[in-house]
């Protein structure tokens, strides 16, 4: 390995694992919602069994949950979005040109759905799953 790596996180992080291990459940794994919540199931590929929500425990923001944020508009500030440019770009506000709300309450609502593709990680127990997000295929679209 280069001499530029040695140092790295990277070469660290291999140190640790060689030095540690790790074990048979350490593992990352696609799987499909079968029934949202409450009673989430999820069949998890190549596995012939669905687990159960009591197999499972799921990110926070696949959730319906609660967060406090600030929300914040200035008119006419170039926002980039990574792969498009968003409309409108002129006239983007009603009243004042720039504003603020601070400590707003903003519910997501969005949860798990059947036919959902997710990513889900094995905890140390082997009987317990955790969902970590939400997958799709990417077609550069």
């Amino acid at each position: 390995m280069s001499d530029r790596l040695e140092g790295s996180g990277f070469s660290q992080l291999r140190q640790v694992i060689a030095q540690v291990g790790r074990n048979d459940y350490d593992k990352l794994e696609l799987a499909t919602v079968t029934s949202p919540p409450p009673a989430l199931r999820i069949k998890i590929d190549n596995m012939p069994i669905e687990l159960e929500a009591d197999d499972l425990v799921v990110a926070e923001h696949l959730t319906r949950h609660t967060r406090i944020v600030t929300i914040t508009h200035e008119q006419d500030k170039e926002r980039d979005v990574g792969d498009t440019v968003p409309f409108p770009r002129d006239n983007d506000s009603s009243g004042s040109l720039a504003w603020a709300h601070s400590y707003v309450e903003l519910r997501f609502e969005d949860v798990l759905k059947p036919g959902n593709r997710v990513l889900v990680s094995s905890m140390n127990d082997g009987q317990t799953y955790a969902i970590l997000d939400r997958v799709v295929t990417y077609d550069g679209a």
